[in-house]
């Protein structure tokens, strides 16, 4: 607002608002005045706009989603609560089948439906498989919540496990008859600073041994 001022108009808090400084003039400290009451407005619209998804909401705007579905808090916590209430939503569009049963997965883990693996084991069973590494620290946290509350997606009389898959490599180096060897340097220097004595020998090498003898007489 500063910078659309005519000439007209000091431009002392102009350089101000450039270097965090306080205003002087009048129409600087009207503007700053209005200006943080538009921050605050703007503040609170952003804050309106995010928890307009339930993966943002919290507290009593949490409630006011559960009261909507019909889902009672009952002490939960909010995470938890607020996959109750993804599970409910689900469940209401849900056919019980597997396809839905994959995309409740990826929904509530927040993931592609393509990285989850489902086996339907006999009798009346689905095991379904995520790998842990595509998954965030919140998901991995609240992992056996979601797999609680999965059960109610299934339909009736059908079990449901969860498992998160996990790969270690470990690698060791092993040696088959190589056969050993081993190598050993000695160095003496006698007392005389005129002679030295060097040493080598190899060990369990094709029995081979060499000694180099050097000496300098004063």
């Amino acid at each position: 607002m500063l910078e659309m001022l005519t000439s007209g108009y000091s431009q002392k808090d102009l350089r101000n608002a450039t270097h965090s400084l306080p205003m002087e003039t009048n129409i600087g400290r009207l503007f700053s005045t209005f200006s943080y009451g538009l921050e605050l407005v703007h503040d609170q619209s952003e804050k309106t706009r995010l928890w307009d998804d339930i993966d943002n909401a919290q507290g009593a705007v949490l409630d006011r989603y559960g009261e909507n579905f019909g889902v009672k808090r009952n002490g939960s916590t909010d995470p938890f609560y607020r996959l109750l209430i993804k599970v409910k939503m689900i469940s209401l569009l849900s056919g019980g089948d597997i396809d839905t049963v994959i995309n409740a997965t990826a929904s509530l883990f927040d993931i592609d439906p393509a990285l989850v693996d489902l086996d339907e084991v006999y009798p009346a069973k689905v095991w379904v498989y995520l790998d842990e590494d595509v998954l965030d620290a919140t998901r991995l946290q609240t992992a056996e919540l979601i797999a609680q509350v999965m059960k109610r997606i299934v339909a009736a009389g059908v079990g449901m496990r969860l498992f998160l898959r996990s790969y270690h490599q470990e690698r060791n180096p092993i040696f088959f008859n190589t056969g050993t060897a081993s190598y050993t340097e000695v160095k003496i220097r006698p007392v005389n600073p005129q002679r030295t004595f060097t040493q080598r020998q190899y060990i369990n090498a094709a029995a081979y041994e060499m000694v180099s003898v050097t000496i300098n007489p004063a």
